[in-house]
């Protein structure tokens, strides 16, 4: 039996699984992107341009949010891409039936992958780690 408490909006638990945290960043970034997608929809005035860097604003921000201390194994990975490339379709109005690949959708985004999203702030954080004064 694992217990998990939540921390700062982290969740903290005694095994190093962070599938509650993956599963709890999909939820809170469907969260938002399903108001946003409702919000712009068909609203004419906003440039597709403008709706990516909401979502990624908004949408990615809840999806990663603590990310970058996180052990990321490749189911992980997944889950999260598979949540960000449907975003992505929806936006640019992409059916499955066009068979876009992936990297397709990618670059007319001009977004990168969650790989490489998550790679990011990992190195970000571990950049401020080795910083920090010893103290």
């Amino acid at each position: 039996v694992c217990s998990s408490d939540l921390y700062l909006g982290s969740t903290l638990s005694q095994s190093a699984h962070i599938d509650i945290e993956v599963n709890s960043g999909i939820a809170k970034a469907s969260m938002a992107f399903g108001k946003l997608h409702t919000s712009i929809r068909n609203r004419a005035g906003i440039s597709l341009k403008t709706k990516l860097q909401v979502c990624k604003a908004v949408v990615l921000s809840a999806l990663l949010c603590a990310s970058e201390t996180w052990t990321v194994y490749q189911r992980h990975t997944k889950l999260l891409n598979r949540f960000h490339l449907n975003c992505l379709r929806k936006l640019l109005n992409i059916k499955w039936m066009d068979k876009i690949p992936d990297t397709e959708v990618l670059n007319r985004s001009n977004m990168p992958s969650i790989h490489t999203l998550l790679r990011k702030t990992q190195l970000r954080w571990a950049g401020h780690v080795v910083i920090m004064p010893e103290h």
